[in-house]
């Protein structure tokens, strides 16, 4: 049911969690997600979401495959309420164009596009578990918040656009009309010129 939205909402925590301060809260990464425009989830209800994943995160950063069935996991047991939108969304996404076929050909563009934050947020979580002297829980938390703060110069609108842009020019034009049909029910795409795009 929730495939497609949970990776959409995996991918955009994954790149937000880069994105708020040199030492930013959990709260502050979901308040950041809601500012560039999420708007199929509140940040209260992303912090459940995104406190699941960190273990992962954590644990297994550069593990796409486990971070994205982590991810899918997460959100189906932290999106009851939201449960039914999903559910239509997905169907609605998935009678348009086949969406994990269109997830598995978006992956590597998507990770190619955000190289610069990912290999910094990689080197500052690396250094933290490697030289931070805090044990278990409070190292954990206390890695991922320096980690959340190293993007913030990076994951702004024009750098969403940008990645919206190298994405938009992977797919042919039905996937592309399908993205553009369904992008308005869980993002506010105002400011995002990726998505007038035409093809």
């Amino acid at each position: 049911m929730a495939k497609f939205l949970a990776t959409v909402i995996l991918i955009s925590s994954i790149g937000i969690q880069t994105a708020y301060g040199a030492a930013a809260t959990r709260a502050k990464v979901c308040e950041k997600a809601v500012n560039l425009g999420v708007t199929f989830y509140t940040a209260k209800e992303l912090d459940p979401i995104v406190a699941c994943i960190e273990p992962t995160l954590y644990a297994t950063p550069e593990d796409t495959a486990a971070l994205i069935d982590k991810g899918k996991s997460c959100v189906i047991n932290n999106s009851m309420s939201k449960a039914l939108p999903a559910l239509s969304l997905y169907n609605g996404f998935n009678s348009c164009t086949d969406i994990m076929a269109l997830l598995d050909k978006l992956t590597q563009p998507f990770l190619n596009a955000c190289k610069v934050p990912i290999n910094k947020c990689l080197k500052v979580l690396n250094n933290c578990k490697a030289n931070n002297k805090k044990t278990g829980t409070a190292k954990q938390t206390a890695c991922l918040q320096n980690t959340y703060g190293e993007g913030i110069a990076i994951v702004t609108k024009a750098f969403v656009n940008k990645v919206c842009t190298a994405l938009a020019n992977k797919m042919n034009a039905k996937e592309w009309g399908c993205c553009k049909q369904y992008a308005v029910k869980v993002v506010n795409v105002a400011g995002y010129a990726c998505y007038n795009i035409n093809k």
